[in-house]
């Protein structure tokens, strides 16, 4: 293991997925630190093949930062599906397995991810999984009405496991045959935690679950597909496949904060390699310019199109009536009442003020 250093390590995106021949992650991010010349991964911490090998006895912790495994059945946290026998906002446990339920016009798909516990499945638990995708296939086999196939996807690190192809009308009953599997540790292994989205911070303790509000460990759960209210076809076109894939992981893991969308135009942070502000016009939903203090000359760039494809998680301000309506209709006693309560909050507006205002 990699002890725990004041060295400043730096979060790097890879073209490609590094393998880590210890915990067996597939991770797009690596941790890297140009002084000491060496790579980390960022699920188990241990470094990659670097000239300074692994570290020397004296320096490695004491301790092995996978997660133990519980004994006991965890119960799964259930998202995006309006049944009434799942309401992730009263569940407490924020290390709990996860089963999102997305529904994509005539299918719907289970995303099943245990992710969260520093676990992934193991090959009894794929194989378990395996088995109900298969009875399910075996079940709609013999529907005219089901015309594509269901499939069951690994992800390059077993954490997560989606099955595809379900009747929405099904959801609950596959939900129900996978709550078994998925809440079970005997069908986990440990694997530990990947760094992408701050998922689990590594100083806090372990142990599952773990003891904050699901919503409050993860405002974005429930948003991490884009609304539908975002023009992602327009955005695709716009943006080189690269950057608009890479942008679209920034907004999954949550990367977008400090989100305000007022008239037409957004504005937020994007957490990169370090944080980047974000300010770009759309026009309903669609993208049409855009700019960014990242170092990157291409627009759209990997930060603005996680910006926009978080502009469906927020609702805009103003876009009912144009600013300078609400203030025609606005009395002088209000807008002086607001001017100056503006200006109390923000000294910069206040300096202009006067500026602006006082005579020469």
């Amino acid at each position: 293991m990699t002890p725990i250093r004041d060295i400043g390590w730096e979060v790097v995106e890879e073209e490609t997925r590094h393998p880590c021949d210890w915990c067996r992650a597939h991770e797009l991010t690596t941790w890297h630190n140009s002084e000491f010349n060496c790579t980390v991964c960022p699920a188990c911490g241990r470094l990659f093949e670097t000239p300074l090998g692994e570290p020397t006895a004296e320096n490695a912790i004491e301790e092995d930062l996978l997660p133990e495994t519980p004994t006991e059945p965890v119960e799964p946290i259930v998202l995006g599906t309006t049944l009434p026998d799942y309401d992730p906002t009263e569940l407490i446990g924020s290390n709990r397995p996860l089963i999102k339920h997305r529904q994509k016009n005539k299918y719907a798909e289970l995303v099943l991810e245990l992710e969260r516990t520093g676990h992934a499945f193991s090959a009894d638990g794929i194989a378990a999984l395996e088995e109900i995708r298969s009875n399910y296939a075996d079940q709609v086999a013999d529907d005219t009405a089901h015309q594509t196939d269901v499939t069951l996807e690994i992800g390059l690190t077993p954490r997560t496991v989606t099955i595809k192809g379900i009747f929405p009308g099904d959801s609950s009953s596959v939900i129900g045959t996978c709550w078994d599997i998925v809440s079970d540790p005997t069908k986990w292994f440990p694997i530990g935690w990947p760094e992408q989205g701050w998922i689990h911070r590594r100083s806090a303790d372990p142990s599952i679950p773990g003891d904050e509000p699901v919503v409050d460990a993860f405002p974005r759960l429930q948003t991490q597909t884009p609304s539908q209210s975002v023009d992602l076809e327009t955005l695709r076109q716009v943006t080189e496949p690269g950057r608009y894939e890479r942008g679209s992981r920034y907004y999954e893991r949550g990367s977008v904060t400090e989100l305000e969308y007022v008239d037409h135009t957004l504005q937020a942070t994007v957490q990169g390699s370090r944080p980047y502000d974000v300010q770009v016009t759309l026009s309903q939903g669609s993208y049409v310019s855009g700019q960014c203090s990242c170092p990157d000359d291409a627009v759209p760039c990997k930060h603005i199109v996680a910006a926009v494809l978080a502009s469906g998680d927020v609702e805009a301000v103003g876009g009912d009536q144009s600013l300078d309506a609400l203030l025609a209709a606005a009395s002088a006693e209000e807008l002086r009442s607001i001017l100056a309560e503006i200006a109390d909050e923000d000294i910069g507006i206040r300096k202009r003020l006067y500026e602006e205002l006082s005579e020469d």
